[in-house]
C-alpha cells in the first residue's frame, strides 16, 4: 500500500475551555512511521501540548505498525476503519478521555481520524515526555481489543509524573468479521521523535512495531515449575 495521508479534526472541553485541534500527516506501514504536525486552538492552564505525544496521532498509529512475531496492526485487523477510546491518568493531576473513529479509504489512500475530548487537568509546566511508549493489546471478545500503556511526563521542576492509559478498540463497521479469528494478545511499541514544541503546535514522528506475544507452552511451564521446586 502506497503511502497515506492523515487528517485529524477533534473537539472538546478540557478544564472547561473549549480546545479545538488539527491535524495532517503521512503514515506508511511498510515503514511503520506516522509523521504529524498537530495545531490547537488554544492550551488551557493545567494542560499541555506534550499530552498530544501519547495520542499516537489520535489512535491512528496502530494502523502503520510494522507486523512481527504474528502481531497485527489496525490495518490488518480491521481494514483501518475502528473507534478507539483512551483514558489518560495523571493520578492526583487529573485525567481526561477521547473518543475516535478512524477511516481509511484504500482507493485514494487517505484516512481521517475524526473526535472528541474532555477533562481536566493541572498539570505543572511540562518540558518532556519519554521517547518510547509500549501498549499491551488484549483481545477481549469478537469485536472488543483491550489496551494498557504506562509513561511518565517531566516537570520543569524535575518531577516525574506518571501516566497511565487504558483503552479500547472496536470495528466501526456492523458487518465486520469476527476479530478473534486473526487478534492475539500483543505489544505495540511506539518511538516518539518530537521535532517541534511552538506554543499551540506539535511536530513529531512515530515509529511503530506490533509483536504477538506467544503463550508458553505446557513443558515450558512444567520444566519451569520443576525447576522451581528444585
Amino acid at each position: 500500500m502506497s503511502d497515506v495521508a492523515l487528517t485529524i479534526r477533534c473537539a472538546g472541553m478540557i478544564n472547561s475551555e473549549i480546545v479545538t485541534v488539527d491535524g495532517e500527516g503521512r503514515g506508511s506501514v511498510e515503514r511503520g512511521t506516522l509523521a504529524m504536525n498537530l495545531a490547537f486552538s488554544t492550551i488551557p492552564d493545567g494542560f499541555s501540548v506534550y499530552c498530544a505525544s501519547l495520542w499516537t496521532a489520535c489512535c491512528s498509529s496502530p494502523t502503520f505498525a510494522h507486523e512481527r512475531d504474528g502481531g497485527v496492526n489496525m490495518l490488518t485487523l480491521s481494514g483501518g476503519r475502528y473507534r478507539c477510546e483512551r483514558t489518560f491518568d495523571f493520578g492526583d493531576y487529573g485525567s481526561y478521555d477521547y473518543s475516535y473513529e478512524l477511516r481509511l479509504d484504500r482507493e485514494t489512500d487517505q484516512m481521517q481520524a475524526t473526535g472528541v475530548i474532555h477533562g481536566s487537568l493541572r498539570l505543572p509546566r511540562i518540558v518532556g515526555v519519554d521517547a518510547s511508549l509500549t501498549e499491551v493489546m488484549v483481545p477481549v471478545g469478537p469485536r472488543d481489543v483491550r489496551s494498557f500503556a504506562g509513561t511518565t511526563f517531566q516537570a520543569e521542576d524535575g518531577t516525574r509524573i506518571p501516566v497511565v492509559v487504558t483503552g479500547q478498540y472496536s470495528p466501526l463497521d456492523e458487518d465486520d468479521a469476527d476479530w478473534t479469528c486473526c487478534a492475539q494478545n500483543q505489544i505495540r511499541s511506539s518511538f516518539i521523535d518530537l521535532r517541534e514544541v511552538d506554543g499551540p503546535r506539535l511536530g513529531l514522528e512515530y515509529t511503530t512495531v506490533i509483536s504477538g506475544i506467544r503463550a508458553p507452552e505446557r513443558q515450558d511451564v512444567f520444566a519451569a515449575s520443576g525447576a522451581h521446586d528444585g
